[in-house]
């Protein structure tokens, strides 16, 4: 596996010249998943609203699978398209029946502590990707083959999540308005840990090769 930084400066280079395109498709992508849920549960109100919220939140999960999977795409050389944001629907039952047990996994992890909830995030976060390089694969076997490659990962994976906390902070100080720019950057980089993942996994191979190679440990963490 890569150092930390060496993932961040693949995901630059991936978006570099598409920063705008970029910041515009996250903007799409959160209009559709937050903005109208926010103007139709104002427009509700309390107890409405909130179902209403939670009825939205199953019926875009194919829309945030899809804008993950983007930026895979992405660093295999594809266009952010709005188009592909609606992909998800063309596999809709096998996405939300993975992101509810996904999401139950997590929420039992959280209850026994907070450790564990990470820990199963973690675990198991490798699900979107295997669902978009392996359409006939089940939802069951998709989580066990995130559990199985992130095995002796997943502290990585942590640090590399961590190292963004800092332009978060960032984030924050711009009312929100920097998050059209951070979300693609670590969606990509992210993206690129996969990559990593799979090759170093030679079991798991897709329609779409991998492009990257795999590289050295990881070392100290730093805000790129």
């Amino acid at each position: 596996m890569k150092k930390i930084d060496a993932y961040k400066d693949q995901a630059i280079a991936n978006l570099t010249g598409k920063w705008g395109s970029a910041a515009l498709y996250t903007l799409i992508y959160l209009f559709i998943y937050q903005g109208i849920s926010w103007g139709i549960q104002s427009f509700l109100g309390t107890e409405s609203g909130a179902i209403f919220n939670m009825v939205w939140i199953l019926a875009c999960l194919p829309i945030g699978w899809s804008y993950t999977v983007s930026f895979l795409g992405l660093t295999r050389g594809e266009e952010l398209k709005t188009s592909r944001l609606f992909e998800g629907y063309n596999d809709v039952i096998r996405i939300v029946f993975a992101y509810i047990i996904y999401a139950f996994l997590c929420v039992i992890g959280t209850l026994l502590f907070i450790i564990p909830g990470i820990i199963v995030g973690l675990m198991y976060s490798q699900m979107p990707y295997i669902l978009k390089d392996n359409k006939e694969i089940g939802v069951i076997d998709a989580l066990r083959r995130s559990r199985e490659m992130m095995a002796g990962h997943k502290m990585n994976l942590l640090l590399l999540v961590l190292s963004f906390i800092g332009w978060i902070l960032l984030v924050a100080l711009t009312l929100g308005l920097g998050l059209l720019l951070l979300e693609p950057y670590m969606q990509t980089t992210l993206a690129h840990y996969y990559e990593d993942l799979k090759a170093e996994n030679g079991e798991y191979q897709t329609v779409n090769k991998p492009t990257e190679d795999s590289g050295s440990d990881f070392e100290e963490t730093s805000l790129h």
